[in-house]
C-alpha cells in the first residue's frame, strides 16, 4: 500500500491521461499533512479551474500545484509528485522554498540534476530534500504510462532511445502497450488501468 499522498497523485495523473495531458499529478501537503495544493499536467488542454496552469509547456503537474501558493517560505512543506521532476519542476521547487519533494516513480532523463545545489550559495541553501522512488507495483505504472507517452510521440528521439538505454525494463513495457495498440482505456478507473499496464511489466 502506497502513501496516501502517492495516490492521490497517481489519480491526479490518470486524470490527466483522460483529459489528453501527460500523466503526471503532484500536491503540496503541510506540515500537519493537510493537502494545500494539488496539480496536474495540462499541456494538452484548452480549459483548467481558475489558477491552474493550461496549454502551455510549463503547465506540468509539479509547477501547477507549485503556482498555487502564495509566495513565503515552505521549508516545513512536502510536495509529493507521480514521477520524478524534470529541470523545469525542480527549479520551481527550489525557487518556491518547499523543504522537501517525494517523487513515487523514477525518471532517468533527470539523472544529475541534483547537480543544481552545487550551482551556487542560493541554490544549496533552497534546494529541496530529494526522496524517491518508493519502490511498488503503483511505482512501475507512474513510469510506464507517461514513458509510453513520450516514445509513441517520438520512437526515435533522444528520450526514446535514453529510456532503452537507461530504464529498459520499463522501455519494454512501454513499447510492447505501444506495439500492441494496448493503451488503458480512458473510461476505466484508476486501478483498472494500473492493472492493465502492470500487466506488460516483465519480472
Amino acid at each position: 500500500m502506497i502513501p496516501a499522498p502517492f495516490r492521490r497523485c497517481l489519480e491526479l495523473a490518470w486524470e490527466a491521461y483522460c483529459a489528453g495531458s501527460f500523466p503526471v499529478g503532484a500536491l503540496v501537503v503541510d506540515p500537519d499533512g493537510q493537502v494545500v495544493a494539488e496539480g496536474r499536467n495540462r499541456v494538452g488542454e484548452a480549459d483548467a479551474p481558475p489558477g491552474h496552469l493550461r496549454r502551455t509547456a510549463l503547465a506540468h503537474g509539479e509547477m501547477d500545484a507549485l503556482a498555487q501558493l502564495p509566495m513565503g517560505d515552505y521549508a516545513d512543506h512536502v510536495l509529493y509528485t507521480s514521477l520524478e521532476p524534470c529541470l523545469l519542476c525542480r527549479s520551481a521547487a527550489t525557487m518556491s522554498h518547499v523543504g522537501a519533494v517525494y517523487h513515487l516513480a523514477a525518471d532517468t532523463l533527470c539523472d544529475g540534476l541534483d547537480g543544481i545545489r552545487s550551482l551556487n550559495g542560493h541554490a544549496s541553501r533552497r534546494y529541496p530534500a530529494m526522496h524517491g522512488p518508493y519502490p511498488s507495483p503503483e511505482s512501475d505504472v507512474a513510469a510506464i504510462l507517461p514513458m509510453a507517452v513520450l516514445m509513441a510521440f517520438n520512437p526515435t528521439g533522444d528520450s526514446a532511445n535514453h529510456y532503452r538505454s537507461f530504464a529498459p525494463r520499463h522501455a519494454a513495457a512501454a513499447e510492447r502497450m505501444i506495439a500492441d495498440d494496448a493503451w488503458p482505456d480512458r473510461a476505466w478507473s484508476l486501478d483498472q488501468a494500473m492493472t492493465h499496464i502492470a500487466g506488460f511489466v516483465s519480472s
